[in-house]
């Protein structure tokens, strides 16, 4: 058992008997419906162990929505730091241009490698 406010948000839990997420400072959604509820800051909850068995099928699709559209904005990020660097690239010479497309073609290969770790 620990205090409400020991709890990162996004961490299920139990509170009188029923199952809950933590989505703010003093709010939760429950697990089994679409409803909120405060919790009190003092409130004992009982962490549970938040498995892919126990997430609702409405939650697996939100994490799901929400990687692809990480995914998607970071392609645009991406494609638009390639894009400057292009139009910049008169105004650098050859190796310092490359050296900075290196550089951002492995930040775009790790961010990736790390979302994936994430949704796993």
């Amino acid at each position: 058992m620990k205090k409400f406010t020991l709890l990162p948000v996004g961490e299920c839990f139990e509170y009188q008997g029923e199952n809950y997420t933590k989505t703010g400072p003093l709010t939760a959604s429950s697990l089994t419906g679409n409803r909120q509820r405060m919790i009190p800051r003092s409130a004992l909850v009982k962490s549970l162990q938040q498995t892919e068995e126990a997430r609702s099928p409405a939650q697996k699709e939100e994490i799901n929505l929400r990687a692809s559209l990480v995914r998607e904005a970071f392609e645009h990020y991406h494609n638009g730091c390639l894009e400057w660097l292009r139009l910049a690239e008169q105004e650098l010479n050859d190796n310092t241009a490359e050296q900075i497309r290196t550089a951002l073609v492995q930040a775009h290969q790790r961010f990736l490698e790390d979302l994936q770790l994430n949704r796993a």
